[in-house]
């Protein structure tokens, strides 16, 4: 789904006059144009990453082993925490990694449901946009190489961790 058509439903489901929205502002919670929905704009659109990569680890783990830790008395809980788990992490971890690179640089379902207030729910993306609609080259710059670094230093350190 295009991230701005995501952005689209996440109004109607959640804003005020969404399917949800009526019910959620009797309970005085307003989602719409805030913090929270940007969390949720960029969850909606990037966990798709992160369902894929799970899904990859825990396919992979070995069937055998996690038979050989239900005869040895672990539970299904036990074996999925101490056996399923460690062996899918690298996957997890992974996935968690290509998620949050994914949120990182969202701006479609973001500017459609969180839109695009200063200090509310601007993020990066949005203010690169902004600096350069205004002709601030420089800050666009600035911003864009704020945000390379950022993700290349968590890359290097997930790396690292997993090395």
């Amino acid at each position: 789904m295009p991230p701005a058509v995501a952005g689209v439903a996440l109004l109607l489901a959640f804003g005020r006059e969404g399917l949800l929205g009526p019910t959620l502002n009797n309970m005085g919670i307003h989602l719409a144009f805030s913090t929270p929905a940007v969390v949720m704009a960029q969850l909606f659109v990037s966990c798709p990453f992160y369902v894929r990569a799970a899904r990859a680890g825990f396919v992979a783990v070995d069937r055998v082993l996690e038979d050989a830790s239900a005869t040895l008395g672990y539970g299904g809980w036990g074996t999925f925490r101490r056996i399923t788990v460690p062996l899918a992490m690298p996957s997890l971890v992974g996935g968690a990694v290509l998620t949050w690179a994914r949120a990182l640089g969202e701006f479609g379902a973001t500017i459609m449901f969180a839109g695009n207030l200063m200090g509310v729910s601007q993020t990066m993306p949005l203010a690169v946009y902004l600096s350069l609609e205004s002709g601030d080259l420089d800050g666009a710059v600035t911003l864009s190489v704020v945000l390379v670094l950022v993700s290349l230093a968590v890359s290097l350190v997930v790396r690292m961790v997993e090395a």
